[in-house]
């Protein structure tokens, strides 16, 4: 399994290298720069409000029992997406219960906090179909009809028959299949059993509709700023771009991304949805990686400093256990 998952990286990356290439690597080396720091910090500071909302949105799941501060859900989305980005070939998804496992730290309890990282990435990705729907229904009324519309919809129409099997399983006793699965071994083996109640919080949860409401509708508001990052690249770099352009560009660049989620990171999707995208307003290819290059510079930015805090936040919590 790792195996494969490592060839398919090595095949991601060999992809985006020879895109780069193709361009001439002066040209997206002088793309990238044309940008400059002010731009870089301007995507770095927007994608740290994105942080703050989605974190914001997470919290919102418990608005009517106790749970940890605002700031602590931003600590774990903002550690959650670092090791997403950065060790998707290790990690892939785990990003996201890695997240939960930091606010039991906090004091709430291990199933409460994974069942609410199921809840909210479910609510994120079904405010991700609306974000990809509004950059569709832009695109179409601008007058493009291409194949790229028809591509997105198949996209959408998986996307949304996925979702709908995961809340399906959610809704179900699946899940409530699986917890007595490892309650067994937990008794049999005698360890601790942090999936005992997960089914039941997740019903929980979604017996509080205006706070799974509330949880979409912030994440669409972190995923619409994200077009302002794509604003302030073409911006800085002196591309004459209007910000409907931008949001078109986000939210089918976003989607492009996900549909290569088979792909850890989506190396080379990402380079090449961009690239593809931008050649629909006449924007240079090179520029197309630009957009996608300066995205990941900025998820080195925040990610290791995200890394780094979770490795010395393993550290002390040993150096708490070899005390006691």
């Amino acid at each position: 399994m790792r195996l494969s998952i490592l060839l398919i990286t090595i095949a991601g990356i060999t992809l985006a290298i020879w895109l780069i290439t193709q361009q001439g690597l002066d040209n997206v080396i002088q793309a990238i720069l044309s940008v400059g720091w002010k731009g870089i910090l301007a995507v770095v500071m927007t994608h740290i409000l994105q942080i703050i909302f989605s974190g914001i949105a997470w919290r919102v799941l418990f608005h009517n029992s106790w749970s940890p501060s605002i700031p602590a859900f931003v600590h774990a989305r903002w550690i959650r997406e670092a090791m997403d980005n950065l060790i998707p070939m290790v990690v892939a998804i785990g990003g996201t219960f890695i997240g939960a496992r930091l606010l039991t730290l906090r004091g709430l309890k291990s199933s409460d906090a994974s069942a609410s990282a199921i809840v909210d990435l479910t609510a994120e990705a079904i405010s991700h179909i609306v974000f990809t729907l509004l950059g569709l229904g832009l695109l179409i009324h601008s007058g493009y009809h291409g194949q790229i519309v028809k591509w997105i919809l198949i996209g959408l129409t998986v996307l949304i028959f996925s979702i709908f099997i995961f809340i399906l399983i959610q809704k179900s006793g699946a899940l409530l299949s699986v917890e007595r699965f490892f309650s067994w071994i937990t008794k049999r083996f005698s360890i601790s059993n942090a999936l005992k109640g997960l089914h039941n919080n997740i019903q929980g949860f979604y017996r509080n509709p205006k706070a799974i409401l509330t949880c979409i509708y912030i994440h669409f508001i972190a995923w619409f700023l994200g077009s302002f990052e794509i604003w302030f690249i073409l911006h800085f770099a002196g591309v004459p771009t209007s910000f409907t352009q931008a949001i078109i560009l986000e939210s089918l660049g976003q989607a492009i991304r996900s549909a290569g989620a088979m792909v850890p990171g989506a190396y080379g999707v990402q380079e090449g949805g961009y690239m593809i995208l931008s050649s629909l307003f006449g924007i240079a290819p090179e520029m197309g990686l630009a957009l996608s290059i300066v995205k990941r510079l900025r998820d080195i930015i925040l990610g290791i400093p995200a890394l780094i805090a979770l490795q010395v936040l393993e550290y002390n919590k040993k150096q708490v256990k070899s005390i006691i």
